[in-house]
């Protein structure tokens, strides 16, 4: 029954996609026979003609210009425009725009799983590359932060490892904020809704000497009410509040020479953990009972230097960042309104990175290469306290476990791509990396304020990364390619563990295969991107719950992953947009023993089967001249709405926790001029019951938190 259901909702959903380009398909032949009939006309009113096509995307995804469209990758572009018109404000609803990437946020905002083709990470260094301005973050505590005077974002599906190094092997999500130029620009945007969401944005930019100097300010504070109430106490959950604020000093003395500081910062004050039995999820889903509030405070800091300079010969480019984050979470680790255990984590994280780049002048003639040298330095403190009530551990005596490690790494790498074009179609691409990295940790553990375990230990991780392309520009609008590309993540240490031979872990290595094709329709109105992937994956790392509700990362042995992306969006007519996405993904381990059990042919956790996306949108001018208190130019009406889609997946390596498919429905509409717009929005529209997260109790029943419910509300902006 459910497979059948599956089967219905993929051919609901394609049924609705060939639908989609049917009509525009049907629509441009329409307009195609009468422009033979309009010619004339047409020919008269050239100066007033606007042709209908899509706008081409400049990314920086292999760090240089190009059109995304002629980089042979699957990449999906999310722009300002896009996130605003979706109205997206985290990570968590880019999943929504990106075919195969699975992001889910739960407990605190110190964890955010990321998976993309079924490749990510729970507990530990991520296996998705997450930049901001060129910047790594290399702990996922720090993902989840809200998007705010955001230029646009890139998501590269598949292993990134030759320009982007370790831990990207799933892919990279690559944030590109807006810098300051010689325009000056301003904006407020207020946000109000229920649970009484209140979020403040705003931004200036502007020069302070004109085509030197120039300065952009943007910040953003938001709060809400908990979607979950603690019972017990009488009390929400899960309240978030945050502060953020990024300020860019940009410096350009010269033509060819581009130099920006960047600073930013937040603060957040935020419940945490409202996890209940996964049963309750299902049936009475946002209430839980714990005897103890759960909390997560978070204090950073970022700073960056980018400078950029243009030769003759090659451009150069530095960047040397240093970012710091503490994260303060508290919270009852026994999920249950009795006084068993408790957790404290005092987390303290730092880095510092470096790269160098060296890139082909932009006219080279058939040659385009890039080469570089990255190095970093990362430490992470992390104080782990675990209270236990008497009885839990000993019959008469609290247990108080008392954990603390000091991580380091550094790492060095150099890494190189060439790409040559032949008969002016062809292109033939090679690229090379060689990392390494050396690790070590400073671990002690105490029970009762006395010494139970203690050591220090280091590894040494070290890989080389090659990449090999080619494609085929068919015509100025058709483009195919092939690609072979290895993945690989760095080996460490678990700093909960219960036997010595779960001290540390090993790196973990994939090939991706991958044949995809790029194509623009009806002159620049429809575009529609395919790819389809195989990976293979050696000691894949696995998460595995402990009976004290501790995480251990352990090496699987072998596993694949298999599947496509389609991608599509197109002009249907004046106004009416059409933005369609269905990602595959099948992912199961061949070879994996955890002691006795056996775990082959089972399915990965946290990749769902499928997911979707279909959403129409249409903007129409109602007054062409809107000239209340002001000239603001035309009134025009806007309206989205869209569906998301996530397949049926696993929760857990055993395959006893299974979620089921779902959608969510999201709604916009309201009006917007040049300088003023009023959105009504809501998301989630019909309350679609999902979890978040589930887990194995190790008590013999499930545990989990509950998906957002609907959510509804209104944005005013304001532009100057």
């Amino acid at each position: 029954m459910a497979t059948t259901l599956m089967r219905l909702r993929i051919q609901l959903f394609a049924a609705t996609l060939l639908l989609v380009f049917a009509t525009a398909a049907v629509s441009f032949a329409a307009q195609g026979q009468e422009a033979g009939t309009q010619q004339q006309a047409e020919a008269e009113n050239t100066s007033n003609d606007r042709p209908l096509q899509l706008a081409p995307v400049v990314v920086t995804a292999e760090k240089r210009s190009e059109n995304v469209q002629e980089i042979p990758s699957s990449i999906s572009v999310i722009s300002d425009m896009q996130m605003t018109d979706s109205g997206i404000t985290d990570i968590e609803e880019l999943s929504s725009l990106t075919p195969n990437l699975f992001i889910s946020n739960w407990g605190s905002r110190s964890n955010s799983f990321i998976f993309i083709r079924g490749i990510g990470a729970v507990n530990n260094d991520p296996a998705v590359g997450y930049y901001v301005d060129d910047v790594s973050y290399m702990n996922s505590g720090a993902f989840d932060s809200n998007l705010y005077d955001i230029e646009r974002i890139e998501v590269l599906r598949g292993p990134q490892g030759t320009l982007y190094g370790r831990n990207s092997l799933g892919g990279v999500i690559n944030i590109v904020t807006k810098e300051p130029d010689n325009e000056t620009h301003a904006g407020l945007t207020q946000r109000f809704g229920n649970y009484n969401l209140y979020e403040t944005e705003l931004y200036v930019r502007k020069p302070i000497i004109n085509d030197k100097l120039f300065l952009g300010l943007s910040g953003n504070y938001q709060k809400h009410d908990g979607y979950s109430h603690n019972d017990y106490l009488d009390e929400d959950g899960d309240n978030l509040k945050s502060l953020n604020g990024r300020a860019h000093l940009r410096w350009m003395p010269s033509q060819d020479l581009d130099v920006i500081l960047t600073v930013d910062g937040e603060r957040i004050d935020d419940g945490a953990y409202p996890i209940t039995r996964l049963s309750q999820v299902k049936n009475d889903p946002h209430r839980y009972s714990h005897d103890t509030s759960g909390s997560d405070e978070r204090d950073s800091f970022g700073t960056s230097l980018r400078t950029k300079y243009d030769a003759e010969a090659l451009t150069i480019t530095s960047i040397t960042s240093y970012r710091h984050y503490d994260d303060r979470v508290y919270n009852d680790q026994d999920f249950m309104p009795i006084p068993m255990m408790t957790s404290k984590q005092n987390l303290h994280d730092s880095q510092v990175t470096q790269e160098f780049r060296f890139a082909s002048p932009k006219d080279n003639g058939n040659w385009k290469w890039l080469g570089g040298l990255y190095g970093f330095y990362h430490e992470r403190d992390d104080n782990l306290i675990l209270d236990f009530a008497p009885g839990v551990m000993l019959p008469t005596v609290g247990v108080t476990s008392d954990t603390d490690s000091i991580v380091d790494t550094m790492g060095t790498a150099v890494f190189g791509q060439a790409t040559y074009t032949l008969f002016d179609k062809l292109d033939l691409t090679a690229g090379l990396r060689l990392d390494y990295e050396r690790s070590a940790i400073d671990y002690e553990n105490k029970l009762n304020g006395m010494q139970a375990t203690k050591f220090d230990d280091s590894v040494n991780n070290n890989s080389l990364l090659p990449k090999f392309q080619i494609a085929y520009h068919l015509t100025d609008d058709v483009m195919t390619y092939a690609t072979i590309s290895r993945g690989y993540r760095s080996g460490g240490f678990n700093t909960a563990f219960l036997k010595t031979s779960d001290r540390t872990f090993d790196p973990e290595y994939s090939w991706n295969y991958e044949l995809g094709a790029k194509t623009s329709w009806f002159n620049n109105r429809v575009n529609f991107n395919a790819a389809a992937f195989y990976i293979t994956i050696e000691d894949q790392q696995v998460t595995t719950t402990l009976p004290n509700a501790n995480t251990v990362i352990r090496n699987a042995g072998k596993s694949h992953n298999m599947g496509f992306e389609l991608e599509g969006n197109a002009i249907l007519f004046e106004g009416l947009t059409a933005e369609a996405n269905f990602g595959y993904t099948y992912a199961e381990f061949t070879k994996y023993k955890d002691g006795s059990t056996d775990y082959k042919d089972n399915q990965a956790p946290f990749v769902p089967r499928y997911t979707y996306l279909g959403a129409l949108q249409y903007r129409r001018p109602l007054i062409k001249e809107f000239n209340y208190l002001w000239n603001t130019g035309s009134l025009d009406l806007f309206a989205r709405a869209e569906v998301q889609g996530t397949g049926p997946f696993y929760w857990d390596v055993a395959n006893n926790l299974k979620q089921d498919p779902y959608e969510i429905f999201n709604f916009r509409v309201g009006f917007e001029t040049e300088y003023f717009d009023i959105i009504a929005w809501c998301r989630n529209a019909f309350d679609k019951k999902y979890a978040k997260i589930a887990f194995d109790s190790g008590a013999g029943y499930a545990l989990g938190q509950a998906g957002d419910p609907q959510t509804f509300g209104l944005t005013l902006r304001a532009r100057f």
